[in-house]
C-alpha cells in the first residue's frame, strides 16, 4: 500500500488493518513491530498541544510527552516527569518506525512519514527524524 503524507484514518485499527494487513478488532498501543529482522514498527504519537508554552494535562501518558518541530521533519519525545525514563543513550536508531501522529485537538491520526531515533538531548529528550515521506508500505515488511 502506498501511504503519503496526510493520509488521514480515524482508530489505530483502521491503520494496522488497512495499511498492514492485520484483521483486528481493536488496538490500544501506541507502537506495533512489525518486521523483527527489519525491526520496523508502526507508530501512533499524540502531539502535544504547546501553544500555552506547557503540554497541557492531556498530552501526556505516564510523564511521556511528544512534541513535533515546526517543518514537521523532527519528533521529540520525553519524559518531564521522570526522565531517567529515557533510559541510557544509545546508538543511532536505525530502527524506522511508520509513524501516523494525532495533533492537538484532531481526532484522527495522520500519516507523518518514516521516522528514526537519531540522538538524545539533555532538554528535549530523545530526537527522532523523518528519513521518508510517501512510502509503499511492502518495502517495510
Amino acid at each position: 500500500m502506498i501511504l503519503r503524507i496526510g493520509d488521514k484514518y480515524d482508530r489505530i485499527v483502521d491503520v494496522m488493518n488497512n495499511c498492514f494487513g492485520w484483521n483486528y478488532k481493536a488496538c490500544f498501543k501506541g507502537w506495533y513491530q512489525l518486521n523483527s529482522y527489519k525491526k520496523t514498527s508502526a507508530w501512533f504519537p499524540k502531539i502535544a498541544d504547546l501553544s500555552n508554552g506547557k503540554p497541557e494535562p492531556g498530552d501526556k501518558w505516564y510523564g511521556w510527552c511528544n512534541t513535533l518541530s515546526d517543518d514537521g521533519n523532527t519528533i521529540y519525545m520525553n519524559n518531564y516527569e521522570d526522565p531517567s525514563r529515557l533510559g541510557k543513550d544509545m546508538p543511532d536508531g536505525i530502527e524506522p518506525h511508520i509513524t501516523f501522529i494525532k495533533l492537538p485537538h484532531s481526532d484522527v491520526y495522520q500519516y507523518a512519514g518514516v521516522f528514526a531515533r537519531k540522538r538524545r538531548d539533555k532538554e528535549l529528550g530523545w530526537v527522532y527524524e523523518r528519513i521518508a515521506k510517501d512510502i509503499d508500505t511492502r518495502d517495510y515488511l
